[in-house]
């Protein structure tokens, strides 16, 4: 059986980051993969190869998904909508249970 994860792409001030979810509870550490600061928004062959990296690859079929997040408009860190975008993905090397 292969077990489907969630990759998930974000951008903390500067820096776009992707991180993996493993399926089940929120571990106490991601894998995860950043871009050096003011990088463009990561293209779909960089996050493929992100993943890869990662040791993951996106399951059959999926497609990222985007969403506009609203930050606490108290907050002085970051514009007025954040960009963040999701996947689910896979191991690389096959089936995983």
């Amino acid at each position: 059986m292969s077990i489907t994860e969630r990759a998930i792409l974000a951008m903390d001030c500067l820096t776009w980051y992707l991180f993996v979810h493993p399926a089940g509870p929120w571990p106490a550490q991601c894998p995860e993969y950043r871009w050096d600061d003011g990088a463009d928004i990561p293209t779909p062959a960089q996050r493929r190869d992100a993943l890869a990296e990662l040791g993951y690859q996106p399951a059959p079929g999926a497609e990222w998904e985007w969403a506009e997040l609203f930050p606490d408009p108290d907050s002085p860190r970051c514009g007025p909508v954040a960009l963040i975008a999701g996947i689910d993905v896979r191991h690389m090397g096959g089936e995983q249970e």
